[in-house]
């Protein structure tokens, strides 16, 4: 079950998913090796197959850091999702995504709580009961999703 922490955590790093998830690929490709080999290009065995890509796909495919980052993403994107496509007011809709963004995705964080309720044109309390609700559905996206890693063998 994901924790309240977890999904804040998840928000705030979602506009960093790329750089981080780029990074975690190049320190697999390219592990650190403190102690290199001094023989270069000596006593190479023959007539072996290199499976060196395979075993860095692989890598790159299994590793736990990488699927969290993934997962994380997907599900901050999904609730992101359904503000945007809301036509009707409620709790996740274009207001929610506006508050959301101003909180935790703008580079400069200019507003506080009381510019950003005058610039969507909701009180205080309401700006903060938006938020708690879109952090809210992010906790059950990473709770759906860690239900059903359960349930997979």
């Amino acid at each position: 079950m994901a924790t309240r922490d977890e999904a804040i955590q998840a928000i705030k790093r979602y506009p960093d998913y790329e750089r981080d998830r780029r990074r975690r690929e190049l320190e697999l490709r390219y592990p650190f090796d403190a102690y290199s080999d001094e023989n270069i290009g000596g006593g190479r065995a023959q007539n072996v197959r290199d499976e060196s890509l395979e075993n860095e796909v692989s890598r790159v495919l299994s590793d736990p850091k990488l699927i969290e980052l993934e997962r994380n993403k997907n599900a901050v994107e999904r609730v992101l999702k359904q503000c945007v496509d809301k036509q009707v007011r409620s709790l996740l809709d274009r207001a929610t995504y506006d508050i959301i963004y101003e909180f935790y995705f703008a580079e400069v964080k200019r507003y506080n709580a009381q510019a950003i309720a005058d610039k969507v044109g909701l009180s205080r309390g309401r700006v903060y009961a938006r938020k708690d609700a879109f952090i809210d559905e992010v906790q059950k996206e990473l709770t759906k999703r860690d239900k059903n890693e359960t349930k997979c063998p």
